[in-house]
């Protein structure tokens, strides 16, 4: 399948990784010897080499543009700048009937290892044929911010769980079923959007995924390896501990 572009979402404010977000965009939090906005520009170009990469920036939006300013020319990223943010389903939504192809959008605090990333850029391009793809992966229930519901592989559905409801079925509740997540990946077929109306500042969960799931074949792509979003200062943790990991595997095996 052909990715004509990819959209990295970065105009979020992360107030849920204050002080780290005081004065810089979350998307730009150091890790290790990247940030993870470079991260996902570098796997990007990586993977999906003939894609043109956009990003959106509001907050802090001159160091995000500093930072792809000091990147090479020819992996440098296209800038959707917003003065005043429009949230991730209206972005999407314009950007998607302006390019008028098939689009890889990722949330800008998504951080996914080499491995990670490369399986399932391989997937899209090996197993599918122009149509809409969930990256999804497995949380226990009680710990999960979205849940998919599948069939035969094809999403019907999706849902989202507010804060307040994870913090009590955490407390409260010990299921662990498990069951399928966002992953902050999606790809969306060229032309799905062209009838839908996003409503300003809404997320794509669930209204969007949901959309495109009505109106044709959403596929669900299973993320099997490890994948972090950095959305709290543990999860940030989480995701510096593991580039200091694979940093030292590097190191060795040189």
């Amino acid at each position: 399948m052909k990715i004509d572009s990819i959209l990295i979402l970065a105009a979020g404010k992360g107030t849920r990784l204050r002080p780290y977000t005081a004065d810089l965009p979350k998307s730009l939090l150091p890790l290790g010897e990247t940030n993870i906005l470079r991260n996902l520009i570098l796997q990007s170009k990586k993977y999906f080499e003939e894609a043109t990469i956009y990003v959106n920036a509001s907050y802090l939006a001159e160091k995000i543009i500093g930072e792809i300013a000091s990147l090479p020319l020819k992996i440098r990223p296209r800038i959707i700048w917003e003065p005043i943010p429009l949230g991730p389903a209206f972005t999407v939504t314009n950007h998607c009937n302006e390019t008028k192809g098939n689009v890889l959008v990722l949330h800008g605090d998504n951080f996914f290892t080499d491995l990670t990333y490369s399986e399932f850029a391989k997937s899209i391009n090996q197993n599918y044929q122009n149509v809409s793809i969930l990256l999804c992966h497995q949380r226990a229930k009680q710990s999960a911010r979205s849940q998919v519901i599948i069939k035969n592989g094809i999403v019907q559905s999706i849902s989202e769980s507010s804060s307040s409801d994870l913090n009590v079925a955490q407390v409260g509740n010990h299921d662990s079923a498990l069951v399928w997540s966002s992953s902050g990946a999606i790809v969306i077929k060229e032309q799905s959007l062209v009838n839908f109306i996003p409503e300003r500042g809404a997320s794509l969960s669930p209204n969007l995924i949901n959309y495109i799931a009505s109106e044709q074949e959403l596929f669900l792509e299973k993320c099997l390896g490890t994948r972090v979003s950095i959305d709290n200062e543990k999860s940030y943790l989480e995701a510096v501990q593991i580039c200091k990991v694979s940093q030292k595997l590097f190191d060795r095996s040189l």
